[in-house]
């Protein structure tokens, strides 16, 4: 039988009592929405991330280096074109901005400029670059010739994975929309298979569930937003989130 939201369900979030666990974001408050549902949110102990947000002191045009998403043996020259909460919209230099992605600030996938060649790496032109391969070392010295570069001590470690996967189903989170990896949407556990959790977002009826490991930084305790003043999206309105 599924318990009704209870202060043990939510593990002292950050040491925050429940009642202000979901600030008024429009007219969506956890709280509320815990005890309408009748359901729990997942404990904090489930995810892989800082149990106390980490400050985002980044700042758009900073560079620095990042995986590339596409290609994840190459690490390149990226700008951040976007902030929100604790993460960082960036830009690939050499790609366009139909491939920006999105990162938390303390993802291990991205490093201060100099961090590759630092250990033994060589920088490389992003999948798709739009220029001659030729012209690379170029545009790299092009690229980084008067920038900002983010400095060292705006990075943060990337926290530790849990032992294993506690998820279990009707679990409430808060989760990326890989869709439109912008926004950050309430969800539930809707499924467990070993490592996996399946994400289904509430109000949409399936059209952006998807599966990710136990471990993945697209999703986060319940109250995420309101501490980092991320937006948090509402319910959909196609279905019942529970």
């Amino acid at each position: 039988m599924l318990v009704c939201y209870s202060v043990l369900a939510c593990e002292s979030l950050w040491d925050l009592p429940c009642s202000i666990m979901g600030s008024p974001l429009g007219h969506f408050t956890w709280d509320k929405y815990l005890k309408e549902t009748c359901s729990v949110p997942a404990p904090v102990h489930c995810f892989k991330q800082s149990y106390t947000p980490p400050s985002n002191e980044f700042k758009i045009s900073m560079k620095l280096e990042a995986q590339d998403p596409r290609n994840t043996t190459s690490t390149c020259i990226a700008t951040v074109v976007g902030l929100t909460g604790a993460r960082l919209r960036l830009r690939l230099d050499g790609s366009d901005n139909k491939n920006d992605f999105w990162r938390l600030v303390d993802s291990a996938e991205i490093q201060p400029i100099g961090n590759c060649e630092k250990n033994g790496g060589m920088l490389q032109p992003p999948l798709g670059f739009r220029l001659n391969a030729s012209s690379w070392p170029m545009f790299l010295l092009k690229t980084l010739n008067g920038a900002e570069m983010a400095p060292i001590r705006i990075f943060h470690k990337e926290p530790p994975s849990p032992s294993h996967n506690f998820f279990k189903m009707g679990m409430k989170l808060e989760a990326v929309d890989r869709k439109n990896p912008h926004f950050i949407c309430p969800a539930t556990i809707g499924e467990v298979r070993g490592s996996e959790v399946l994400v289904t977002f509430d109000g949409w009826r399936g059209a952006f569930d998807y599966w990710c490991r136990f471990d993945s930084r697209d999703i986060f305790p319940v109250g995420w937003c309101s501490l980092t003043g991320d937006n948090l999206q509402p319910p959909g309105t196609k279905g019942k989130g529970f």
